[in-house]
């Protein structure tokens, strides 16, 4: 049910934003927007706390966001609060920038290691992506020292897992699968 209420409301202002010819505008403001919300954690317990009336919430938002975002955004929020939405908030802004990138041709490489990655390696690693996939990459890093060494790739629902500690579990796989036959 949440994804459906995120992808909705996401889909609305995705296609207002194609249609008023506003994409990049609205994809910066609601990076922001989102990046903001995200962080205040405090802000988003006042929002959601059901005690505190619709209109309170709304002339909060406006006071905070107002200059910031254009009317259409401000209107998104306004109608999230009006119908009771507010949990769905970042999901649905994080629905909506997941649909620019879409749209932009741009996908997500999740690369996890065990040590941290220069520069030059995470460019190496963007450049043969990008080449293999044929679209726009952007790389997100992540450390996790149980995975030994190498890395796993992560682009959507695919995974490249060449980290040392991948093929130990494939190599005792194997071993046990022997050990039964």
């Amino acid at each position: 049910m949440e994804q459906l209420i995120s992808s909705r409301y996401a889909k609305a202002l995705f296609d207002l934003a194609v249609e008023s010819n506003k994409i990049n505008e609205f994809e910066n403001q609601v990076h922001n927007l989102y990046e903001i919300l995200n962080s205040e954690k405090d802000f988003m317990q006042i929002l959601q706390h059901p005690q505190i009336v619709a209109d309170e919430k709304i002339e909060l938002l406006k006071k905070v966001f107002e200059s910031k975002v254009s009317d259409e955004i401000m209107g998104l929020l306004v109608l999230i609060i009006r119908k009771n939405r507010e949990e769905y908030i970042l999901d649905i802004l994080n629905s909506f920038l997941n649909r620019i990138k879409e749209y932009k041709g741009i996908v997500t490489a999740t690369v996890i290691t065990a040590v941290a990655l220069s520069n030059e390696q995470i460019n190496l690693i963007k450049a043969k992506l990008t080449n293999s996939l044929k679209k726009q990459v952007q790389i997100e890093t992540q450390i996790d020292q149980s995975i030994i060494g190498g890395l796993i790739i992560r682009v959507g629902d695919s995974i490249l897992d060449a980290s040392i500690g991948g093929k130990l579990q494939s190599l005792k796989a194997s071993l046990y699968d022997s050990q039964l036959v």
